[in-house]
């Protein structure tokens, strides 16, 4: 079950105990090199003697310090290395985090203290998003994971940030607006999109939808 910690209980530690599932020395040995030796256990994950912020199949995320955490690649993680999820990221910047260093085994990464994205989100935020998902299609970078945004999206100070970059990659046409398009239920705007791959044209719909409401 998870636990929810403060940050006033945060305490350092010793880098090896966030490895998961399994101790593995290469991890340790290439975090080490790179001057990472100690982290903060903080979060609502708990890996057994820490505490985390995040947990997917391919990493878990640990607080470095108040401005960056670092994703730590799982030992039993069916991704050889990060490297490639961490091109992507600094290609998506700013959409994405910043990229402050990376390896096989790492990413580390500025730290977005916001929230999820909800469903019932102000008009100004989900334009925000549409936009952030047409600049990564203008980067040629499609995100594959925005048909479930709420998961991949952090809200912080009324601008949207698109995390997690794990299942990325670089296509000819991407398709991140249809996708969000598709989760809000306008199939329609989705399909004029994918026809015409005009996003002021859907904004300026979706106002016009808000201000009918």
């Amino acid at each position: 079950m998870d636990k929810l910690i403060s940050k006033e209980n945060t305490e350092l530690v010793k880098v090896r105990d966030f490895i998961y599932p399994r101790y593995d020395e290469n991890i340790e040995r290439e975090l080490i090199e790179h001057g990472i030796k100690e982290l903060y256990s903080f979060g609502s994950v708990n890996i057994g003697k820490v505490n985390v912020i995040g947990k997917g199949k391919t990493g878990v995320v640990v607080l470095f310090d108040n401005n960056k955490v670092i994703k730590i690649r799982r030992s039993d993680s069916p991704k050889e290395t990060l490297e490639i999820e961490a091109k992507i990221q600094i290609k998506a910047f700013p959409v994405a985090p910043k990229v402050y260093d990376y390896g096989r085994n790492f990413i580390l990464m500025e730290y977005i203290d916001g929230r999820h994205l909800t469903r019932e989100e102000k008009i100004d935020i989900i334009i925000d998003l549409l936009r952030k998902a047409k600049e990564l299609e203008d980067k040629k970078i499609e995100h594959k994971e925005l048909a479930r945004p709420y998961k991949n999206v952090i809200v912080k100070a009324d601008r949207v940030y698109i995390i997690d970059y794990d299942s990325a990659s670089f296509k000819e046409n991407p398709l991140n607006v249809t996708s969000i398009l598709s989760w809000l239920n306008f199939p329609h705007l989705a399909t004029m999109y994918k026809k015409h791959r005009n996003i002021e044209e859907i904004i300026s719909l979706l106002y016009l939808s808000n201000e009918n409401q």
